[in-house]
């Protein structure tokens, strides 16, 4: 939702961006409200010309450019991911777990349960954007599932695909519980297309 509102600076209307979204307008609401209050999303009133309430708009806070002295911490990365993938036993299983951890420190989650699949998969969407990942939820009738377009560990998952591949699955793992979700990972698929990785969820 929030790259939906970032690809038309002039910002969207609720109903407009739950007809593309394909999501209810209560939904959107919801995740505007939330936007909103974490400071990415404004919203402007408009001039009522007709009875009723005054039409809004809500647009994308521009986000911050980087500074120079940004520290890059990639090589620092490719070695700890190195020692796990050649040192530890079972270091799929070890960083499963940090991505569980990851998912435990991460802010702005609601900790009440989420209210169905669609939303908890929109919910987890957010969630992952927050923290450099561009997931695309691409659920239909029969299979619910997200692909997941950017990964911000990509040269690392090249090389260390067990390890880091495993983080983003404790990761996802550990957010679904705290969002109290229906549904459950079954399979997370590596480069399963050239736009990125696929991963797979049922419902409970």
């Amino acid at each position: 939702m929030l790259q939906a509102l970032r690809d038309v600076p002039g910002g969207r209307g609720v109903h407009e961006l739950a007809s593309d979204l394909r999501l209810h307008p209560n939904t959107v609401r919801f995740h505007l409200d939330r936007l909103e209050q974490e400071g990415m999303v404004r919203r402007r009133v408009g001039h009522q010309r007709t009875p009723g309430r005054p039409p809004l708009t809500f647009t994308a806070v521009p986000q911050p450019e980087r500074s120079d002295d940004r520290r890059d911490f990639r090589e620092l990365a490719e070695l700890l991911a190195q020692i796990l993938a050649d040192r530890v036993p079972d270091a799929g299983d070890l960083s499963e777990q940090a991505g569980r951890s990851w998912a435990q420190r991460l802010s702005g989650l609601q900790t009440q349960a989420a209210p169905g699949a669609a939303e908890a998969l929109s919910m987890l969407a957010d969630a992952l954007a927050g923290v450099g990942f561009d997931p695309q939820v691409t659920s239909d009738r029969h299979q619910l599932s997200m692909l997941q377009r950017r990964c911000p560990f990509l040269e690392i998952a090249k090389e260390h695909r067990d390890v880091v591949c495993s983080i983003q699955l404790g990761l996802i793992r550990g957010v679904l519980e705290r969002l109290g979700a229906p549904v459950e990972v079954t399979r997370l698929i590596p480069f399963a297309s050239p736009n990125g990785c696929l991963v797979q969820f049922s419902e409970r």
